[in-house]
């Protein structure tokens, strides 16, 4: 009799044994899956960049004062160009530089062309090119023949799309007949990144990627703040 009990004690543990690993499979299989968090959606849009409101003239001199002039002397991206040319090719640099930057770093990060509809929903990074005038003052960056400056500065934004307010980067300071013509004098907002950077002359390219690269660290800080939606 002792035998028979111990017989059937066995086999009891071994179905309860069969159903623990039977409930414990059905248990793992209900689980639901843990989808990966997509990387946020960022769109790069192209800053600003003021054009010297003068026209390229073609006489013995012009050349020279090309060469001499704009805020990016003797580059590569100055050579021959006129202002407008030589604004576009900075700007597209850029933002194709701080797109690459953004994906390299896990983001998903697109340019936004001009002219395109701002989606609703992800994250917009935009900005403007700055300079320090003698006085102090903070204005819009100009490409141009005579407009010579190196130091300059880039302001930032970065803004929730699905948030209704979201404001503008700077404020123009002068007086009406003056806010919008290039070189304009602003004030900045509080909430923007400001990125400064000494342009090399004989490097565009190169100053330019490390610019974008600055602005690349401190957007991916912030979104890495921001609580996961």
């Amino acid at each position: 009799m002792g035998l028979h009990w111990l017989r059937s004690a066995l086999a009891a543990a071994g179905c309860l044994g069969v159903m623990s690993a039977a409930s414990l499979a059905a248990g793992t299989a209900s689980a639901p899956n843990s989808a990966p968090t997509a990387p946020p959606l960022v769109y790069v849009t192209d800053f600003e960049l003021d054009v010297a409101d003068v026209e390229p003239d073609s006489g013995p001199g012009s050349r020279a004062r090309r060469l001499a002039g704009g805020i990016l002397p003797r580059g590569p991206l100055h050579s021959q160009q006129d202002p407008q040319a030589h604004a576009r090719e900075i700007v597209s640099q850029m933002s194709e530089q701080l797109t690459a930057d953004l994906t390299k770093a896990g983001l998903d990060a697109r340019r936004l062309l001009p002219g395109a509809p701002v989606p609703p929903s992800g994250y917009r990074v935009r900005g403007v090119f700055l300079n320090v005038d003698e006085g102090n003052r903070l204005r819009r960056a100009v490409v141009g023949f005579g407009a010579g400056q190196n130091d300059l500065q880039v302001a930032v934004s970065l803004d929730d799309l699905s948030s209704p307010q979201q404001g503008p980067l700077y404020e123009n300071v002068e007086e009406s007949t003056s806010r919008d013509k290039p070189g304009a004098i602003v004030k900045l907002n509080p909430y923007v990144i400001a990125a400064k950077f000494v342009l090399d002359g004989r490097d565009e390219h190169s100053t330019i990627e490390r610019a974008a690269g600055q602005i690349s660290e401190t957007v991916v800080g912030r979104l890495r703040a921001v609580p996961p939606r």
